[in-house]
């Protein structure tokens, strides 16, 4: 297994994807609930990237074409896991932050990300044990050493239960660190956690679209996962990702 030229693969079907979004794919609603929107672009996407990534003769799980979901829980059954446009309501409305997510994973284990912020033009890479780059340049990321100095990022999925009890252990959790950022990307917010920007992601219901790559550029980088299966419905986990394994 060449992680190198699986890296290169990513990168390509990213960028590719990022260009043709970033240049004006079609917006038009394909669903619009009082929880989330989906746009003709996410499957356009997808399917972009299905076809960059066929010459690596892996399976795919992505967002909106689906895939077997068993993957995750075949040891030494590698496999990609694409979100094609993670941000969608962000991208819908015209705001920056918004990304392609491509990882490789092996059963349970992330083993490389790619993730592409077509905006700002920034391509984040990295393979577990290989650490990571931003826009081809090393990263060594300068985390916090305290959790009262580090910043949280952190969002609500689409399902998730905003009602007054539940969000309490949420408003207990936060208190703890000194800022807290929502972007509306696991992806990014993810990334930005692997590069230094932020300290610790965490995100209860989350799925494994959104994270699969971001996780592998933390480990790259020399931060810690945790990911514990929700058991609500297949791939759907709650996550922490930290610069110090003492903050999962």
């Amino acid at each position: 297994m060449n992680l190198h030229s699986l890296l290169e693969t990513a990168i390509k079907a990213a960028r590719t994807t990022g260009t043709v979004l970033k240049n004006g794919a079609d917006r038009q609603i394909s669903l619009c609930d009082k929880n989330d929107v989906k746009l003709a672009a996410d499957l356009d996407s997808e399917q972009l990237i299905r076809r960059e990534l066929a010459g690596t003769q892996l399976p795919v799980f992505g967002e909106e074409l689906g895939g077997d979901p068993t993957l995750y829980e075949t040891p030494g059954a590698y496999y990609w896991v694409v979100d094609p446009l993670d941000g969608t309501f962000n991208y819908q409305r015209g705001q920056p932050l918004t990304c392609v997510s491509i990882g490789l994973m092996c059963g349970d284990k992330p083993v490389l990300g790619v993730i592409y912020n077509f905006n700002a033009e920034e391509l984040y890479a990295g393979i577990v044990g290989e650490g990571m780059t931003l826009n081809g340049n090393a990263v060594v990321p300068a985390w916090a050493n305290e959790i009262s100095q580090a910043c949280l990022m952190t969002g609500f999925p689409a399902l998730a239960d905003k009602s007054p009890s539940a969000l309490m252990p949420f408003i207990e959790e936060v208190g703890k660190f000194k800022k807290i950022r929502m972007i509306g990307t696991a992806a990014l917010a993810v990334a930005y956690v692997a590069c230094g920007r932020a300290d610790v992601y965490s995100e209860n219901n989350t799925n494994l679209w959104d994270v699969a790559a971001g996780m592998a550029l933390v480990l790259a980088a020399g931060g810690h996962v945790k990911l514990t299966p929700t058991g609500k419905r297949a791939l759907n986990f709650n996550l922490r990702c930290a610069a110090n394994a003492a903050w999962l």
